[in-house]
């Protein structure tokens, strides 16, 4: 069985609900996953008739030494769910491939209001559209303190004044004068 990757599953279905799909008439209820196995759960889920949402948030991460954009999990070993059709049961969701357990509070099962994913929905379509406008080429921005990591100013901290997509402007005080320096930014960790 193929296996969807978190940034496929977070086009196919974080981005792909609007306002009106948490409108469903049942109860939403909370899902706890196995360790990075939110999108096999909703994946599953889904293909029981289960309506779901998994909020998603895109960052900026080091991997293998070069800064890129990722998206991630929200609320990481949680998602949202809810019957798609009336008398489905909860049973089955226990045993759903990537559901570690669902949220209770003793024997009942947790539910959310449905305004509180409206609102979780806008938030996350208003940073995607804000993320857009912006097309962020770098992960630090003018302000940011920065450690240099690599090369003969390691262990120097310094802050950004200007960024683009591989250089990075860094004040650094040295020898009593602050001096303008171009790292890339690759060279860079944020503190």
């Amino acid at each position: 069985m193929k296996q969807l990757s978190l940034e496929q599953t977070a086009f196919n279905y974080s981005n792909a609900l609007v306002i009106n799909d948490f409108e469903t008439g049942s109860p939403w209820y909370v899902a706890q996953t196995k360790p990075r196995q939110e999108s096999t759960a909703v994946m599953h889920l889904q293909r029981q008739g289960y309506k779901t949402y998994l909020p998603m948030l895109t960052r900026w991460k080091k991997r293998h030494g070069q800064w890129c954009r990722v998206q991630e999990v929200c609320f990481p070993r949680y998602m949202f769910f809810s019957p798609g059709r009336p008398q489905q049961g909860l049973g089955p969701v226990r045993s759903t491939q990537g559901v570690s357990s669902l949220v209770a509070f003793g024997q009942v099962p947790a539910t959310i209001e449905c305004d509180v994913l409206v609102a979780l929905n806008q938030l996350e379509q208003m940073r995607a559209r804000q993320e857009a406008i912006e097309k962020a080429v770098s992960p630090f921005a003018a302000g940011d303190t920065v450690r240099i990591e690599s090369g003969p100013l390691s262990g120097l901290t310094g802050i950004v004044s200007a960024s683009s997509t591989e250089r990075v402007a860094v004040m650094l005080s040295l020898l009593g004068r602050e001096k303008n320096i171009s790292i890339a930014a690759n060279a860079l960790s944020r503190l």
